[in-house]
């Protein structure tokens, strides 16, 4: 805590099995609750936290890492730009994980720059900000897909979904609760519902 860059745990070039962990970071300008670059470790029944800084991230997935993570909870608050689990370059499997990001100005459940992630059974949320996302898709180029299923995508005021030209993102039997998807791109919906269980057979609400 209170230093520039604040990491709970910090792996690079290496791939762990993190098990039963609580990582925190807070106070600073950049704070990581779990960071991992180049790395691909196995994550299960971790607690990733960070708060009170400019730059908040629970989860950050960064330059090829491809972590499995599995009961994991990533949060983020009371920062300026708060990011559940953050993917750059990267392609996470992530099973039963509950992303949330709140109170700042900017946040976003799960953010996805040049990733390519497969979420499932999972909860990603982002509320109290001026600009909330559920799961915010970018890139500049490329082409990359994103899968989520048996999911809850819930209080994205700003939009449940934004998704950038170069990503495909298919979503099926998920709640989308919030603003209407938004952006480029191909966004298939597949018997999806909204926060008054609306039923969407094939379009995303």
């Amino acid at each position: 805590s209170g230093g520039t860059s604040n990491y709970g745990v910090r792996n690079a070039s290496s791939s762990p099995t993190m098990t039963l962990v609580t990582a925190s970071a807070s106070g600073g300008t950049f704070n990581y609750g779990v960071r991992n670059d180049s790395s691909s470790p196995a994550m299960q029944n971790v607690t990733a936290s960070a708060s009170g800084g400019t730059y908040n991230y629970g989860v950050y997935n960064y330059d090829y890492s491809s972590p499995t993570m599995q009961d994991v909870t990533a949060s983020a608050a009371g920062g300026t730009n708060n990011y559940g689990v953050y993917n750059w370059s990267s392609s996470p499997t992530m099973n039963n994980v509950t992303a949330s990001a709140a109170g700042g100005t900017s946040n976003v459940g799960v953010r996805n720059d040049f990733s390519s992630p497969a979420i499932q059974n999972s909860s990603l949320s982002a509320s109290g900000g001026t600009s909330n996302y559920g799961v915010y898709n970018y890139a500049i180029s490329g082409s990359y897909t994103v899968r989520i299923n048996n999911s809850q995508i819930i209080t994205a005021s700003t939009a449940t979904i934004r998704n950038d030209t170069w990503f495909t993102t298919r979503v099926g039997a998920s709640l989308l609760a919030g603003g209407a998807m938004t952006g480029d791109g191909t966004v298939t919906c597949a018997g999806v519902y909204d926060e008054d269980y609306t039923f969407y057979a094939s379009t995303c609400p």
